[in-house]
């Protein structure tokens, strides 16, 4: 029992030293090749558990995600011959990792020589386009156009490139700011522009309104002169057609009116002995009297 216990252990012992020389193990986001004295015996592209030869071979990963390769800003000159300062970066993945790790053997080497092809082939596509161009229409043309050229060409490093980006495409730092002071005349003469046309019209809508006004204002003050002549001119036919109709009764009404209007004022009346009035003042009822005698 003894003797079966120790071998037990010894079994133990050495599976603890050599499981780990004898097995290995591939994630989903990794890929990984078996190297025996430098030389690459097999690349294992898919996840799972994998057998090696034990302490001869040795097992060297790779990310499988996308990798970024990310160039440093370059001032390059255009078809033009005017200069723009162009950030670019890369996204790609390792797709082989034997003919990866034969060519540039590691992920920083497969970086370095991915951001140089990257360079050279922006430099060369923006050697071949104007620099209005290249802010303005043409920018994801270029970065298309970088992109299949720089395929088949990081293919031979075991690297597939899926998408290619001008992260920025600005002006040198001595000319920026005569560019940004054009920029702006620009603006300002397009925004002048708008303001002189706003108040042309403005000015057009305000005197039609104003004419509008006086029209209007015009039309009914003539209506209402219409009126207030139809009116006067009624009310003096009808004044007219109670006079003719009694003038002594009017005669009587307008003497009574006149005297009630002296009356009530504090004056002094001059008045022929003759006159109605003055008869009326020395005796009132003589005054009726001669309307009655008449």
């Amino acid at each position: 029992m003894r003797f079966i216990a120790l071998i037990l252990i010894l079994l133990a012992v050495i599976a603890a030293i050599i499981g780990p020389q004898l097995f290995f193990v591939v994630d989903e986001k990794e890929l990984a090749i078996v190297t025996r004295f430098g030389q690459v015996q097999k690349s294992i592209n898919s996840p799972g558990l994998y057998v090696k030869t034990p302490f001869i071979d040795s097992t060297t990963y790779f990310d499988k995600r996308l990798l970024i390769f990310d160039a440093p800003p370059d001032s390059l000159l255009t078809k033009d011959k005017k200069r723009l300062i162009i950030d670019v970066y890369a996204r790609g993945r390792i797709v082989d990792p034997k003919l990866f790790r034969e060519t540039v053997r590691t992920e920083a080497g497969g970086k370095a020589r991915a951001v140089d092809i990257l360079s050279s082939e922006l430099r060369r596509e923006i050697a071949s386009d104007n620099q209005s161009e290249i802010i303005t229409t043409k920018r994801e043309d270029i970065m298309n156009r970088i992109r299949d050229n720089v395929k088949p060409k990081l293919r031979e490093f075991g690297l597939d490139i899926i998408d290619v980006r001008i992260k920025r495409a600005d002006f040198p730092p001595e000319i920026a700011e005569s560019v940004y002071a054009r920029m702006q005349a620009e603006r300002k003469r397009i925004s002048d522009k708008e303001r002189a046309e706003g108040a042309e019209i403005d000015a057009q809508v305000r005197a039609t309104v104003d004419r509008d006004a006086t029209i209007i204002r015009a039309n009914a003050q003539r209506t209402a002169d219409i009126t207030r002549g139809t009116g006067d001119a009624q009310a003096v036919q009808i004044f007219a057609n109670a006079i003719s109709a009694d003038p002594e009764f009017y005669s009587f009404q307008r003497s009574l009116e006149a005297y009630r209007k002296i009356l009530e004022s504090n004056s002094t009346v001059v008045l022929p002995p003759n006159s109605d009035l003055f008869e009326f003042l020395q005796s009132p009822s003589g005054l009726n009297g001669n309307f009655e005698d008449e």
